[in-house]
């Protein structure tokens, strides 16, 4: 099945970079792209009109929370003081050392579902799915990503200690360790690669996942490092995304966690750094000592932005032009609700130029590169984030003939500052078309938004039974306003 997209401005890969060509064409065969350029005279069999249209690789997340819709939305603007403004801490925790976070109320299906198809309605065609948490479910996982027609890089986690909050000292946040635990879930995780990877025309890929980097031993890192090496996959972890992570880490072994990381071998071209935040030399950290984005760099280690929902919590990464000058390779997470690549574009670069306090930084040029390339070169790909002949056809079309987008002289700089996801029109995914026309083709979107609902109501009806506290939601996450 050979299908043309002709009419719109492309945004086309050659000689090791974006180009942007106009009233451009898309050959795509089954599910890699066969032709890009200006002309093509050969037989189709479907063709797309894409005049007045903007037609660009699928987005790369490298890092999302599929299915932590619920806990995200309870707190913005709000949140315990004592956690130093991280936002997961809020509701991940255990309610009792061997109790369960009151968001495990929540639907896993339905919330899981929920992501997946938010993910399709805002562009992105590959995702790393880091579910949710130890305790996460591998075969629904894997279900609904079958389901979802989307690219996904997901294995179960392993932990070395999980937080809880114990009410016998007012709430206080406590980890409790199990490091055998930990080695026996990535032993789960590699039979899970071993079974999985590659399944579903290799639209599934395995990953080695620990779930932080602050509650993992120096021997659990090691030894997922190890596996992943062995198995040719990504590890991927959460790391310096707590002020008190980096401190921990420097009054228990007197260096950074990059230093740490680097000196026991944990670093490296298949390593994913979920946020790393709080580096040596961010502005909170009062550490100048170290080389640490030297480290990263060298290692060609690949760090995965979220900003979004740490700008929410009134923090960032800083100095985005920073990473990259030092060789890091940057890619773009979508991390919780509402994984808008856009919305994460914009943002990242608003904020890069906040920071830096130079509006020639946070290009949206370098963003649109972290969001395709540099989510391809964190999976050691070069057949997604293009739009190249004997690429995947991970194709999105957007309306870019409308008020919102106007008059356009530069279509990426348009793209990440002028345009929003309900723009986005089609999705194509291996050369499977996921939404036609503004609709999602796999999914019926009204269950799917009912679904969503559902799942926030269970988290929020049973919250007081749920969490330490025992105080009613309204009292412990009001709402902006009262109700009348």
């Amino acid at each position: 099945m050979k299908t043309k997209i002709f009419g719109g401005t492309v945004v086309a890969y050659k000689e090791g970079s974006h180009h942007i060509l106009d009233n451009g064409i898309v050959v795509y065969e089954d599910d890699r792209i066969a032709h890009v350029g200006p002309a093509y005279d050969g037989p189709v069999d479907r063709t797309i009109d894409a005049s007045g249209k903007l037609v660009i690789p699928g987005f790369v997340s490298t890092h999302a929370h599929v299915n932590a819709h619920e806990g995200s939305r309870l707190i913005a603007d709000l949140g315990r003081r004592d956690v130093m403004r991280s936002g997961f801490l809020n509701y991940t925790p255990n309610n009792g050392i061997d109790g369960r976070p009151f968001v495990a109320a929540a639907s896993a299906e339905h919330s899981i579902r929920f992501g997946f198809a938010q993910l399709i309605r805002n562009g992105i065609t590959t995702v790393l799915s880091f579910g949710a948490g130890s305790r996460d479910d591998p075969k629904l996982m894997t279900d609904l990503a079958d389901e979802s027609g989307l690219r996904v890089y997901y294995g179960p986690q392993a932990t070395g200690a999980e937080n809880y909050f114990d009410k016998s000292l007012g709430g206080r946040l406590q980890p409790v360790w199990n490091e055998a635990l930990g080695f026996e879930q990535l032993d789960r995780a590699v039979r899970y690669v071993e079974d999985h990877h590659g399944k579903f025309n290799g639209r599934l890929q395995g990953v080695v996942l620990v779930r932080n980097f602050i509650l993992a031993t120096v021997p659990l890192m090691r030894r997922a490092k190890e596996y992943a090496d062995k198995l040719g996959v990504q590890f991927s972890t959460h790391f310096c995304e707590q002020l008190f992570e980096f401190h921990e880490t420097v009054r228990n072994h007197g260096i950074t966690p990059v230093d740490l990381m680097d000196a026991e071998g944990l670093l490296g071209p298949n390593v994913i750094l979920a946020h790393c935040v709080y580096i040596a030399g961010h502005s909170s950290t009062s550490w100048e000592y170290s080389s640490d984005l030297e480290k990263l760099g060298r290692s060609k280690s690949t760090v995965s932005h979220a900003p979004v929902a740490y700008l929410r919590r009134g923090y960032n990464l800083e100095g985005f032009d920073r990473y990259i000058e030092h060789g890091v390779t940057m890619s773009m997470g979508t991390d919780v609700m509402p994984h808008d690549m856009l919305g994460e574009m914009r943002a990242g670069s608003l904020a890069a130029k906040l920071i830096g306090k130079n509006h020639e930084v946070g290009t949206a040029a370098s963003f649109f590169d972290a969001a395709t390339l540099g989510g391809a070169q964190a999976f050691g790909r070069t057949d997604i984030g293009r739009l190249s002949p004997g690429a995947k056809a991970d194709i999105v079309i957007l309306d870019f003939d409308n008020l919102q987008v106007g008059p356009i002289y530069d279509p990426i700089r348009s793209l990440v500052h002028l345009a929003s996801p309900d723009l986005i029109e089609t999705v194509i995914c291996d050369g499977k078309v996921l939404m036609e026309s503004g609709v999602l083709t796999g999914y019926d979107e009204a269950s799917v938004l009912q679904g969503g609902r559902q799942s926030l109501r269970q988290v929020t009806d049973q919250f007081a039974q749920r969490h330490w506290s025992g105080k009613p939601i309204s009292e412990y996450f009001p709402t902006s306003y009262p109700a009348w």
